[in-house]
């Protein structure tokens, strides 16, 4: 799950490079469900069928002590933040605004640099939990 969520991430970057902002929001979300799910699935911790997991990340990751609060807050925000923007990335907001034009360099770059912040911080976590 976490080399999906690597690829995932690099087509991030590129629709960034396009400049489908939107389509960013979406890649970088998607990365960071793969990666936390990825996690969640190596340590046996049963994860829900859903796009929301902060509440998940707090709660089961808190109880291996495999990371540190402020880490385990952090990551459990970005994945919020981003699950949060997934709907409207997608189908754009309710007033009928499409999604294309809801999202823009600045907020597909915070998401960028977030999602990459929890690809190596999961990656790092795999690497310490096998030695």
């Amino acid at each position: 799950m976490i080399e999906d969520a690597m690829i995932i991430a690099e087509e991030a970057r590129i629709s960034f490079e396009l400049g489908h902002y939107h389509r960013v929001i979406r890649k970088c979300q998607e990365a960071a469900e793969l990666a936390v799910k990825g996690l969640f699935k190596y340590v046996g911790i049963e994860y829900p069928k859903s796009h929301i997991l902060g509440r998940v990340i707090k709660k089961e990751l808190s109880k291996r002590n495999i990371l540190n609060r402020e880490e385990l807050e952090k990551l459990a925000y970005i994945s919020d933040m981003l699950s949060f923007d997934r709907q409207p990335s997608f189908y754009g907001a309710p007033d009928g605004t499409p999604a294309s034009k809801l999202y823009d360099a600045e907020d597909a770059t915070d998401a960028i640099e977030k999602t990459s912040w929890l690809i190596a911080k999961v990656k790092s976590l795999f690497r310490g939990l096998l030695s």
